[in-house]
Parts: structure tokens; C-alpha cells; sequence
């Protein structure tokens, strides 16, 4: 773990898998879309004979009201859950195929981008399904990332028959959808929304972040320093406390900071 406002190392974080009974660690690259997670069989230590997982996890999200870390993983289709504290126990439930993208809405409740059957997920810290939204009504499929923008609307990147952001309803009605100002997206995957209401977009194919106005959808490019050049932007935050943007990169294996 870093500290985000030093970008200082502070402790590694070893959990207890409750499900298993495992001592469980995981390394991982904060900017990669692949880990690996190291299974520890207590009864083996003394002999030092260890388990190794490959998993392919797909995005991580903090969620500071629930203390915990939630992350999605696709060829198990579950998402994992990680209770910050003295033991951080690690949980996990199964989902539908292909959960993608994790965000926390205003409820703090986790939405999750279904990619398998276009649809977005709204779970409890518990795992408890509060609520699917499908999204086929809209017309939109492959959905990728998903943020909630009020308590009737969300923001949806998709990689269906084009790439691109829209807003849908509660119910899976389309609102509306960038309307391409800027030229087309490829392989859009994070999304953040600022307090004044910007969507962030990592557009990570054109190596680049769109700010894209919310009621006319119109975008532009963010400026960035000219000695910053994105490779493969592909996770975003928005730390609206100090009026930062990070942006994760896939191929670059950085993370840049950018105060907005």
C-alpha cells in the first residue's frame, strides 16, 4: 500500500481468507490488468511448500465507508472482498459471467459491469444482489465500467458494435450517448466524475483522458504536461479531497497524478 498524497511505501497486506482457511497474500501491480495471488497452506509452513493461483483479476476499488477493498475476478466470475483491519479477512461471492468493472455508488453499495449478460450488478457489502439493471433496452452491450452519476442515472462504458460512453436510467433506458465531438473512442475502460460533475474517461487505445460535459455529452481532451505522455491509460480516480486525478496506464506500468 502507498500513501496517495506521498506516494510513500507503508505496508504490505497479508489477509485471512475465512472460505479456506488460508493465510492468503497477494502481489499484484496496482496499474496491470493481471495478477497473481500467492496461496500460503498454514499446515505446510514449515516446509515451505506453497500454492500458486493464477487469476485473472479485472479492477480493484476501496470503498472508505465499508473499510474494505472489493475486486472482481473473471474465470471464477467472483468478486473478492478484503475487511481492512487488525486480520483483513478476505470474503468472496459468485456472480453472473465476466464481471468487469467496480464502482461504489452514493448507497456505498458496489456496482458491477457485467459484461457476460449486459447488465450492471448492485450488491451489499455482504454480497447481498440489491438490484440488475439490464442494459438491452438501451441497446448496449459488452459493458466494461460503470459509475452511478445520480440516484436515476449511470454513466456506462461499453464495447459493443462501437466504443463508447452513455448515460442509461434505472431501468436500462438509454439517455443519451457521447455524441463524438472529440472522434471515437477504443477500448475506453475507467471512468471518474469529478465534484462539479466531469466524467473522466480513459480512452486507452488513443492514449489519452476525455473530460466529457454531462448534460450535452460534448468532450475534449485533458491537457497534460508536455513531457507526460500516456501509454495505455487504463484506471482512473478522481481524489476529490486534494483535486487529484490519478490515472493508472496498462502498458506504461505507471501511475501519474494530475492536479486538476
Amino acid at each position: 500500500m502507498y500513501c496517495p498524497t506521498t506516494f510513500q511505501y507503508q505496508q504490505d497486506l497479508n489477509f485471512n481468507c475465512t472460505k479456506c482457511r488460508q493465510q492468503l497474500s497477494a502481489f499484484s501491480c496496482a496499474c496491470c490488468q493481471y495478477r497473481t495471488l500467492l496461496y500460503v497452506d498454514r499446515s505446510s509452513l514449515s516446509t515451505g511448500t506453497y500454492m500458486q493461483q493464477q487469476m485473472s483479476l479485472c479492477n480493484m476499488v476501496g470503498c472508505g465507508f465499508n473499510n474494505c477493498l472489493y475486486a472482481s475476478e473473471q474465470k471464477s466470475a467472483r468478486i473478492y472482498k478484503v475487511a481492512l483491519g487488525q486480520n483483513n479477512t478476505m470474503s468472496f461471492w459468485s456472480v453472473g459471467s465476466n464481471p468487469q468493472g467496480l464502482s461504489v455508488t452514493s448507497s456505498h453499495n458496489l456496482l458491477v459491469a457485467m459484461t457476460g449478460n449486459n447488465s450492471l450488478y448492485e450488491y451489499s457489502t455482504d454480497g447481498v444482489l440489491i438490484r440488475q439493471i439490464s442494459l438491452q433496452p438501451a441497446g448496449i452491450s459488452s459493458p466494461v465500467y460503470a459509475v452511478q452519476l445520480s440516484d436515476n442515472h449511470y454513466g456506462v462504458i461499453h464495447h459493443g458494435t462501437a466504443h463508447r460512453f452513455s448515460i442509461v436510467s434505472s431501468d436500462g433506458q438509454l439517455v443519451q450517448s457521447y455524441c463524438g465531438n472529440a472522434g471515437n473512442m477504443s477500448t475506453p475502460h475507467g471512468i471518474a466524475v469529478d465534484e462539479h460533475g466531469r466524467v473522466f474517461v480513459a480512452d486507452q487505445n488513443n492514449n489519452r483522458i476525455l473530460v466529457i460535459n454531462r448534460k450535452t455529452l460534448s468532450a475534449y481532451s485533458l491537457q497534460l504536461p508536455d513531457d507526460c505522455t500516456l501509454n495505455a491509460p487504463y484506471r482512473i480516480l478522481f481524489d476529490s479531497v486534494n483535486s487529484r486525478l490519478y490515472i493508472g496506464e496498462y502498458k506504461g506500468g505507471r501511475v501519474i497524478c494530475c492536479k486538476i
